[in-house]
Order: C-alpha cells, then structure tokens, then sequence
C-alpha cells in the first residue's frame, strides 16, 4: 500500500477488511475514514436521529458523543464501574425512556462483561452499537469484542493502541 500510495478503497483495503472481519470472527468488516464515522454511520443505519436518544458514558473521548449528535440525537449519560471503566450495567435501566434507540458502551482498555447491555437494549427495543475504539482482539468469554454488539466502530488512529499509516477505521 505504501508503494502504490492507493490508500483510499483499492484491493489492499479490501483485503485488510477481510483480515479484520476475520479477527474479529464477524462476517464483514467495512473501513471508514475515522472511527468517528464508522460510529456516525452506524447510528444512522441504525435509523438513530433528531428525537432519539442514546445512552453512552461520559468517560469517554469526544468522538462517541460527537457521532451521537451528528445524528440530531440526543446522548444521555450513564456512569461507569469503576473497577471496569466501562458503562455501570445496573444504572442503565433508569436511563432508558421512549425516545432511547441505541446504547452504545465504550471499550477503553478491554472488553467487559456483557449481557446487560444487550438485555436492556431489547428490553428497551434498541440497538447495542459499541465503540470499540480501542479493543481491537479484546474478548469476553471467547468472543472477540465488537462482534458482541449489533454494530461496533474501530480506529486505526496513528495514536490508539493498533494505529495505522494516516487514518482509517473498519
């Protein structure tokens, strides 16, 4: 890729998605621009837009909630288990309402214990939509992280812990 400078589509990109997918034992990866695209275009295939909601965590970088209101929704912030860092299971109940249409956990350091999330997002006839920016190969229980929620967002950010040459998130 470095010497044909085809960074953008091309058989190498596709052959990474491939490699990707396979990683995560998904059946299909696609690459973005960014990991926050890859979040804002799964919350729009996820019809997410202005009246929604979206439950997410504050602790977090700004591109999760940034990906949330490009959609016109609205974030709604539950807190994290502090020995996890990742969304407190046991407070997202209370947040869900009827305008709530995704929650969307952050995986910052791993993958964590997952159910709840998933649990109340059916009870709550919503999509799990994770940003798993930075859990690439994380696993819960032998299933890699991202490929438990119904859509996940990657970054290949020159600065996350699996960066790339520029930008690009599958």
């Amino acid at each position: 890729m470095l010497e044909s400078t085809q960074f953008i589509l091309g058989e190498e990109v596709a052959a990474f998605e491939r490699a990707f997918a396979f990683l995560l034992r998904d059946p299909e990866a696609v690459a973005t621009n960014s990991g926050t695209s890859a979040l804002h275009l799964a919350l729009l295939a996820a019809g997410i837009g202005p009246g929604h909601e979206v439950i997410t965590v504050p602790f977090t970088f700004v591109a999760t909630v940034s990906a949330i209101c490009y959609t016109g929704a609205t974030p709604v912030f539950v807190d994290i288990e502090p020995d996890y860092f990742t969304i407190d299971a046991s407070k997202i109940e209370a947040a869900i309402t009827p305008r709530t249409r995704a929650i969307m956990p952050v995986h910052l350091y791993a993958s964590r214990r997952y159910g709840s999330d998933s649990r109340h997002a059916r009870s709550a006839h919503a999509d799990v939509i994770a940003d798993a920016a930075q859990a690439h190969g994380a696993e819960y229980h032998g299933r890699r992280c991202g490929s438990l929620a119904e859509i996940a967002g990657f970054s290949f950010y020159p600065g996350k812990n699996l960066g790339a040459y520029g930008e690009g998130a599958p």
